[in-house]
């Protein structure tokens, strides 16, 4: 009995070792097949740099290397530092050209304002203009992009760039749009170098004191105490001289507040230094005091914040009381408030009422939710994997007949898609073939128009989870299909583009120069990203190839950065909440 017993343990304990063991051999497979797509994708990457190199305008260089090193950063930091460096001197080359040409203009003349309008005759100036305003928000881009990687390389370049610009208007308009965004590059500096950031920071407050600037200072305190208090006392100075924010209630409220939080806890055992010393947090309470008491009789605004300054001047907070005293003994916020409560009860009557009868079309809505309900559970039934054929097969007939209810071809497309998906998951192919052959029939075979072409990519998208063999060819033929319509859209856009802001020596600009519609069309293409994630990772090779069947030059870059950002840019981004299937929106 004792062998037997034993023999059983050992039995038992052999048969986990090899699950353990086959386990791990999956994991490490599926490591390394992750390790080997990161590096193929990287490769990639290089030869599209190459590409990149050898497009016709500055524009689309500047748009594509940019993000290219962003994305190169998390793989080979030295060589996307190398290709940024590229970018900004790219940049820096195309904002002189602008410079050198608005310069030869001379002085803004009669009829240089924008307008827009295929027959209109659109100035060189209005048109330089606009092209840049596109650069200026590209540089934003860019510093941004870089900040996440190099904070202080990023401030560095947005500060360089201003300092190739000679001409007036343009210098002026830099300036003006610098000011919010330059105190979000400082508060990515902060986050690395303190000091650095409060040389920038304290330059700025003499441009204006807002709160954005609160936001920073509690950026740099918490890197650093004694740097946190130099930007606070800077920020008090600015202030106590009249020159910014004097009059801006809620930002003074803000900074008293906060650095009066930092007084406290710098009491406490083990406490950092403050922001603030006893005698300046009461200097800043008596010039928010003063401000409150310099508004009329009539203004009740800064009464609230007497509370606040009582704390360090109790002497000012009686003076903006005794000034700001509800006349006849009332509170004049009660009748505000009694006509607030009364207005608000009208409206919740008003609502409860229309909502005891139900619209056509919100019944219409909940006989949906039902619909999508029932579908969901149907779904989530399949995931049991001991489920026999049979009831398997009855659920997918009635979710299949949910989905043909379902009003609009896009809807009925992604939820067969996802109910393929889930049906190939438990390894029943053949019914997932026969479901996408239903989304398939609601396709155009020759799709014409731009509503063809995004349910031919829906259901490329639905074959990427199910059968990825037949996503591949699929594709082929759209996108040699869409080359004829590109070419057809390239000649339209020649013809109606004016301003030269899409088609610019005869190049599509599909970066970030692109134009509104351009910009509209590559973000609907975005969507696209987890299809080409998925078709990647059946078939680097496959998906890479497909890129090559676009004709023009910059399409095929773009699609290449496409699947770059999708390998890639992978995990880079904050992830949204898991969706569930549904035949929603």
């Amino acid at each position: 009995m004792k062998f037997s017993r034993r023999a059983l343990f050992l039995t038992i304990l052999l048969i986990f070792t090899r699950l353990a063991d086959a386990q791990a051999t999956a994991d490490k497979k599926a490591v390394d097949d992750s390790a080997k797509l990161k590096k193929d994708a990287v490769a990639f990457l290089r030869e599209t740099m190459a590409d990149v190199n050898n497009l016709r305008t500055l524009e689309n260089r500047i748009s594509f290397s940019a993000e290219l090193a962003s994305l190169m950063w998390f793989h080979d930091e030295k060589e996307a530092r190398s290709m940024y460096l590229s970018a900004f001197g790219d940049f820096k080359e195309l904002l002189m050209k602008y410079d050198l040409q608005a310069n030869s203009l001379g002085e803004p003349g009669e009829g240089d304002e924008y307008r827009s309008g295929m027959f209109v005759d659109v100035s060189d100036r209005s048109r330089l203009s606009r092209r840049f305003q596109t650069a200026m928000q590209v540089r934003q881009q860019m510093a941004l992009s870089l900040a996440e990687h190099d904070p202080e390389l990023a401030f560095g370049f947005y500060l360089e760039s201003l300092q190739v610009l000679t001409n007036p208007e343009f210098r002026k308009q830099m300036e003006n749009r610098d000011q919010y965004f330059e105190i979000q590059l400082m508060t990515q500096v902060a986050k690395t170098n303190a000091a650095k950031a409060t040389q920038f920071a304290v330059k700025t407050i003499e441009k204006g004191f807002n709160y954005q600037h609160l936001e920073l200072l509690k950026k740099i305190y918490e890197k650093d105490a004694d740097k946190g208090a130099e930007f606070a006392v800077a920020i008090l100075g600015n202030i106590k001289n009249g020159k910014n924010g004097s009059g801006e209630y809620w930002v003074l409220s803000s900074f008293l507040n906060i650095a009066g939080d930092a007084l406290d806890k710098s009491k406490q055992e083990g406490g950092k230094k403050p922001l603030l010393s006893q005698q300046e947090m009461r200097d800043l309470a008596d010039v928010f005091a003063q401000a409150i008491l310099s508004k009329n009789d009539e203004d009740m605004g800064g009464l609230q914040f007497a509370d606040e300054i009582e704390k360090y001047s109790p002497s000012r907070a009686t003076q903006i009381r005794a000034k700001f005293r509800p006349r006849n003994g009332g509170s004049r916020n009660g009748a505000a408030n009694a006509s607030y409560l009364v207005s608000n009860s009208v409206a919740v009557a008003g609502n409860t009422a229309s909502n005891s009868s139900n619209s056509p079309y919100e019944r219409e809505m909940q006989e949906r939710e039902k619909l999508n309900e029932q579908f969901r559970e149907n779904v989530k039934k399949l995931e049991a994997k001991a489920l026999p054929k049979e009831e398997r097969e009855k659920i997918v007939t009635q979710a299949r007949r949910i989905l043909m209810q379902t009003p609009g071809k896009d809807k009925k497309i992604l939820g067969l898609s996802s109910l393929a998906a889930q049906v190939a998951k438990m390894g029943d192919k053949e019914l997932a073939s026969d479901i996408m052959r239903d989304a398939q029939n609601l396709t155009n075979p020759s799709p014409k128009n731009y509503q063809d072409f995004l349910l031919t990519l829906m259901l490329a998208s639905g074959y990427a989870e199910a059968d990825p063999d037949k996503a591949f060819p699929l594709l082929e033929d759209t996108i040699m299909r869409a080359n004829e319509t590109l070419a057809a859209f390239v000649k339209v856009g020649e013809f109606i583009d004016v301003a030269g802001e899409m088609i610019d020596e005869g190049e599509v600009q599909v970066g970030a120069f692109g134009g509104q519609m351009v910009r509209g069309l590559t973000s609907e293409l975005g969507t696209a990203e987890a299809t080409l994630r998925t078709l990647a990772k059946a078939d680097f090779n496959k998906t890479k190839n497909l890129t090559n069947r676009f004709d023009r030059s910059e399409v095929r870059i773009l699609a290449k950065m496409m699947i770059l950002r999708a390998v890639l840019g992978e995990g880079k981004q904050p992830k949204n909440e898991e969706t569930e299937i549904s035949i929603e929106n």
